[in-house]
């Protein structure tokens, strides 16, 4: 035996060894001007100082990237007997502790998509071979390969898990390089699981701030490894995402808009008559009515079938929407051909299809269970809802942060209310715009603000603003009607320093852009949304309302509420409806590109 065998043999047995902003000009008051209140951290964390210093440690937390790490104490799933020790296991082992990124079959080379995944799968579960026995190809690879083939529904596509190589496999068949099979199917499979539950795209890629966590590496190595056990491979990776209608909605019309014959809206209809050349509008009369009707699966309900009414312009809106139509509830040209089966040219319905593949990316990003009640921000739309279950108990309009001072886009959950808040002016304001107004007239500021020096607070105008230690004083605006957090805030402990509040400029919420603010989320009923959060806490409306007007603010603690801050230029709402949003802050065509690259 030389001395290179001896090393192998030895590598093998020591492997197995251890497996065992400007402010926006709303008005020329002194008060106006604190309105576009900026985020300050000091109002973000509660009075007691060691809740400050716990909440401030979930904060480290939240920005930590997730990682992936080797678990020490994992518990295989697949049994002994399911990987008996021959030759080719010996192989694999070998191949595994070089660490390979590419592996070689029949003299072409082949890069792995995951390859830490992949190592850690068969470290965890103590190297069994998955798909191989000796020289032969396990029949569950026909499994793999309908899983592959089904990839282009979720606007995955199938070449990026070596669907080439793959699909010219035969089960039973015997092959030279089976452990190089091996490992690719592996990461197949891997890869594509990954896909489904996390998306291609790391979201920090767009959105630095993001910090939901997402399905383990070691979660998938389990969710294949137990269906190696179970004998199906299939259902785990099928029902990835099921439980979200939101991803189901949009995987639906994205289908419907590139012509894969999944549920798509019109499949019911193609043999319904042919539209007549008739332009239809919400409010008319006309038989035409009747077959649009049909078309779209909209019965009338109780009245006239050739009436349109509003149930059946909704429905054209959504139509439209899904199929990258101008959404004006008119039937008509580009609208009748395609529900009559015809084709629109390529340039909308392309990016339509874009659009839905991109915010079908971004809800690969959230947790698998967002929770049975929780608080969605929508950046895009300008609206706050929240949500138990499938239906919508609260919904505001919401003024999010401005171009320049974007609203991030992470999750957390809902703690504190604050009644009647404190606003302080953060150190940068009050370098570059507080400072020299106080110099110039410190008593405009008594009567609504405090300045803190040294821990002593006094009036503005009993401070030597002329110090240059003064830029370090804090300043601090009091409860009331014109306090820039207006009569109330919802405080979810962020190094960010972002929270939901109320604002005094109720005029700007009739604006459709509602980019308006320093970062924070403005809401237009906010004292509807405590009332829904408080309403099983012993709060009734009329102590809500007190504690929201009184001259000193009040903490109150609130059941932990997931809250999700989301960039979605297109979504569903629970009930299916399609809706659309302008990208704001210019995000989607970067999350395109970067998609498109990852799908090589």
């Amino acid at each position: 035996m030389n001395v290179f065998s001896r090393y192998r043999i030895a590598s093998v047995f020591a492997l197995l060894a251890v497996s065992g902003a400007t402010f926006a000009q709303e008005a020329v008051n002194e008060e106006a001007v604190f309105d576009d209140a900026p985020p300050s951290l000091a109002d973000n964390l509660p009075p007691d100082p060691s809740a400050a210093t716990s909440e401030l440690s979930e904060m480290a937390a939240d920005g930590a990237a997730p990682q992936e790490t080797m678990t020490q104490t994992h518990q295989s799933i697949i049994g002994e007997a399911m990987r008996p020790f021959n030759s080719r296991r010996i192989e694999l082992i070998e191949a595994l502790v070089l660490n390979p990124t590419e592996v070689s079959y029949n003299g072409q080379s082949y890069p792995l998509k995951n390859p830490q995944r992949l190592r850690l799968f068969y470290e965890n579960e103590q190297y069994p071979m998955v798909w191989t026995q000796e020289n032969n190809l396990l029949e569950r690879v026909d499994g793999l390969k309908r899983l592959i083939a089904d990839a282009p529904q979720d606007a995955l596509p199938p070449a990026r898990y070596h669907s080439a190589l793959i699909n010219s496999l035969q089960a039973g068949a015997q092959y030279d390089d089976i452990v190089p099979l091996e490992l690719l199917l592996t990461d197949a499979y891997l890869t594509l699981a990954g896909d489904l539950a996390n998306g291609l795209v790391n979201p920090r890629k767009t959105h630095p701030e993001w910090n939901a966590e997402g399905v383990s590496d070691e979660a998938l190595g389990d969710m294949l490894a137990q269906g190696v056990v179970s004998g199906d491979i299939e259902t785990a990776v099928r029902t990835i995402n099921d439980g979200n209608p939101r991803y189901q909605a949009l995987k639906q019309r994205y289908n419907a808009v590139i012509g894969n014959a999944i549920l798509t809206p019109t499949n019911s209809s193609s043999n319904s008559a042919p539209l007549p050349k008739v332009t239809l509008r919400p409010g008319m009369n006309h038989e035409a009515v009747a077959i649009l009707r049909d078309k779209l699966g909209i019965p009338a309900e109780g009245g006239d079938p050739f009436y349109y009414d509003d149930t059946l312009a909704d429905a054209v809106l959504t139509y439209q929407q899904s199929h990258g139509l101008k959404a004006d509830g008119i039937v008509s040209g580009k609208t009748r051909n395609m529900l009559n089966g015809g084709n629109k040219s390529g340039g909308a319905r392309n990016a339509s299809a874009d659009s839905l593949m991109i915010n079908m990316e971004r809800l690969r990003w959230l947790p698998q269970d967002m929770g049975e009640t929780y608080v969605l921000v929508n950046i895009p739309s300008y609206y706050v809802k929240m949500y138990r279950g499938n239906e919508t108990v609260y919904e505001t309009k919401a003024i999010m942060g401005r171009r320049d001072r974007q609203t991030p886009a992470f999750t957390n959950h809902l703690r504190h209310i604050v009644m009647s808040p404190s606003w302080t002016v953060p150190p940068t304001i009050m370098k570059k715009d507080k400072i020299n107004k106080l110099r110039s007239n410190p008593g405009a500021f008594d009567g609504s603000f405090d300045v803190v020096v040294g821990g002593r607070v006094m009036r503005p105008s009993a401070v030597n603003w002329g110090s240059p230690a003064a830029v370090h004083y804090t300043l601090r605006q009091k409860p009331g009607a014109h306090n820039a957090l207006g009569k109330v805030k919802f405080l979810f402990p962020n190094k960010h320093a972002i929270y939901l509040h109320d604002t005094p400029s109720k005029g700007l919420f009739s604006r459709s852009d509602r980019a308006l603010s320093s970062g924070c989320v403005r809401l237009q009923k906010p004292e509807e949304f405590a009332n829904v959060l408080l309403n099983n806490n012993g709060w009734s409306s009329e102590r809500i309302k007190k504690a929201m007007n009184q001259s000193k603010e009040q903490w109150v603690n609130t059941p932990e509420t997931p809250i999700y801050l989301v960039y979605w230029t297109t979504w569903t709402e629970p009930d299916g409806r399609l809706q659309t949003a302008g990208d704001i802050y210019g995000k989607d065509n970067t999350l395109l590109q970067q998609y498109k690259k990852a799908l090589n």
